[in-house]
């Protein structure tokens, strides 16, 4: 294990060095999980689930089977009860994001205040210095090992100062490209089709995952903030194709959202970021190992599921300043 965490740690390095004396390391921990469709409850990264059994070292006979808990599937992600398993956070063979911006803020711009999120109108970004804009958006697909330079082009010297927040506009769609198994005897892949997968491999195809919630595709909860991660506290809004924020309905009779192009991520570090005069450079590093893919059991209410399904999970952002 401790091979497969070195080797996926891709990076972006997003303005380019004059030097190689690093002053300052922070980690950015975005904890953006996709649209879970498998499960009913919400989930949040602080209970998103076991890390996934390796099955390298761990014998998976089957899905499902309650007289065989240490064996299956669910058994061995959380068992049988009513908050039982099913779900777990594993690490895909390739991941890919879209960026738009990348910068660090003074207040969050999608609640500048701390008390009044914006929902309903565009974020409020005056406090913020940019190190990456681009307005068409830059693909980043990144595999084992893989490092990606954005574009010099749209990369930028953000200004000097002290920044208690970094955000990231990017798409709400994640590409996944992932397996897990074998269970019974049969590795599951992703396909092309969201909420599919096969045993061929052969059909082992990268899909598109869109995050269309943060409680699920049923019901639109447009935010989510003050999730407590390793350095500091995060939230994150999804905004429509003009960039305003999308309002939520969480109501019981409430509809799922609609018009969701972006996500808006902040994270209110625990410890500010200072740039000065003398920085020269910003690398970006995304961190995925155990958690940047959900595996999800498939099945619908009252039959027991057969097959797990691969869905985006949450991803980290380590920024070294130089």
């Amino acid at each position: 294990m401790k091979n497969f965490l070195k080797t996926f740690n891709p990076t972006f390095n997003y303005y380019k060095m004059k030097n190689k004396t690093l002053f300052n390391s922070l980690l950015f921990t975005f904890a953006f999980i996709g649209s879970l469709f498998a499960i009913e409850k919400p989930l949040k990264a602080s209970v998103a689930g076991p890390v996934c059994p390796d099955p390298s070292t761990t014998t998976i006979n089957s899905v499902f089977d309650p007289s065989d808990p240490s064996g299956s599937f669910i058994g061995l992600t959380g068992g049988y009860g009513e908050d039982g398993g099913g779900f777990c956070r594993g690490t895909p063979t390739e991941y890919g994001v879209t960026v738009f911006k990348m910068g660090f803020c003074t207040k969050n711009p999608g609640n500048p205040t701390g008390s009044a999120i914006l929902e309903g109108s565009k974020p409020d970004y005056s406090s913020c210095t940019w190190a990456f804009e681009n307005a068409a958006g830059e693909k980043a697909d990144f595999g084992a090992g893989g490092a990606v330079d954005l574009s010099d082009v749209a990369s930028k010297e953000p200004a000097a100062g002290v920044y208690p927040h970094a955000v990231m506009l990017i798409s709400k769609d994640f590409r996944i490209k992932g397996k897990y198994g074998p269970i019974g005897g049969q590795t599951f892949y992703t396909t092309e089709t969201f909420e599919e997968s096969t045993t061929d491999v052969t059909q082992w195809k990268t899909v598109t995952a869109p995050l269309t919630s943060f409680v699920g595709s049923d019901f639109c909860k447009a935010t989510t903030e003050g999730e407590v991660v390793s350095g500091g506290t995060i939230s994150a809004y999804l905004l429509d194709t003009t960039g305003t924020m999308l309002v939520s309905d969480t109501t019981e009779t409430g509809t799922p959202c609609t018009g969701q192009e972006y996500l808006l991520g902040v994270m209110n570090m625990s410890s500010d970021l200072i740039i000065s005069d003398t920085t020269s450079g910003l690398k970006m590093t995304f961190l995925v190992t155990n958690n940047g893919m959900s595996v999800v059991t498939n099945g619908e209410e009252g039959s027991p599921p057969t097959e797990v399904i691969m869905d985006s999970g949450p991803f980290s952002v380590r920024f070294d300043t130089f």
